[in-house]
């Protein structure tokens, strides 16, 4: 059965006994050194959950929540930020988080706009790996607190599932030779990072990097306050009139990056439910900065 991409929290309240719910909280950190990384963690859930807790997760979370962390779920590589496991693996990572087939799946961050990024992060992964049970819970930890939810501090006791993931769906992940960088005009490429970042007010965050401007020309300023305000997504009418007005519709082809592929998963999401069916780049501006610095062409 289909379920809503985007769900309230009076609905999730008045469902609670029929979901299950993962807190996707993430506080932006340094990448990991990558050896490092490789060497303790990859591919090592059990370590990972032990050593890498969230301490935003263990101050405060959605009673029976576990805790989809984005330093555990994925892994930095030379070119991403959030290396993709193998369906097998994430598989594995998921089933500690407790997660059957088959349930319905409530996905949800905290924090600026509610929290949509980071949920909107998990929400595009899940859907990559072929579970379509997957809502983002409109306005995340505080709006859940608002409806009157319960909420807990500390761990969650979470028994073992038997999620399994066979396949991905690579029609929605957006690799960096697939993109045609030097004729972007000819595709919607969405640069979903903040007017800042866009025209270089801010530093690209890359020093050594040899790019010469800040953002890929021909590319579409779309950030996330598009679709999102302060307490999660705006309506589905507001979210298809802010597209309508880039001169975004129904079947371009679209590809939407960021910086390291979070924001733009929120509008990726938004896009989804407007029914504008669009690919993430998830190496963004991290990838590009140095292995395709000539693209990063443009400021001002």
């Amino acid at each position: 059965m289909a379920v809503e991409m985007i769900v309230e929290p009076k609905w999730v309240v008045q469902n609670f006994g029929n979901v299950r719910i993962l807190d996707c909280s993430w506080t932006f950190k340094p990448k990991a050194d990558i050896a490092e990384y490789k060497s303790k963690y990859y591919n090592k859930f059990g370590v990972g959950m032990n050593e890498l807790k969230n301490p935003e997760y263990l101050a405060e979370h959605i009673n029976g929540a576990a805790h989809f962390n984005f330093d555990i779920a994925y892994y930095p590589t030379e070119d991403e930020r959030f290396g993709l496991y193998t369906p097998e693996e994430f598989s594995a990572y998921i089933k500690r988080l407790g997660v059957f087939m088959g349930d319905h799946l409530i996905l949800y961050g905290r924090g600026k706009d509610g929290g949509m990024a980071a949920a909107s992060r998990a929400y595009w992964t899940f859907r990559y790996y072929g579970y379509t049970q997957v809502s983002v819970l409109n306005g995340g930890l505080e709006a859940f607190k608002l409806a009157q939810g319960v909420v807990q501090s500390g761990e969650s006791m979470i028994s073992s599932g038997n999620f399994e993931s066979k396949s991905v769906d690579a029609n929605i992940l957006a690799k960096m030779a697939d993109i045609p960088f030097d004729n972007l005009a000819s595709i919607k490429y969405l640069d979903a990072r903040s007017k800042e970042e866009f025209i270089g007010k801010v530093p690209i965050g890359y020093p050594d990097s040899k790019a010469e401007g800040v953002r890929c020309k021909d590319a579409i300023h779309f950030p996330i306050g598009e679709v999102c305000g302060a307490k999660g997504f705006k309506k589905k009418t507001d979210c298809d009139q802010a597209f309508a007005a880039k001169g975004i519709k129904v079947g371009d082809n679209v590809v939407i990056g960021c910086g390291i592929g979070v924001s733009a998963s929120a509008v990726w999401l938004a896009a989804a439910r407007s029914g504008i069916v669009a690919k993430l780049y998830n190496g963004g501006v991290h990838e590009l900065a140095y292995k395709g610095p000539q693209h990063l062409n443009t400021k001002g």
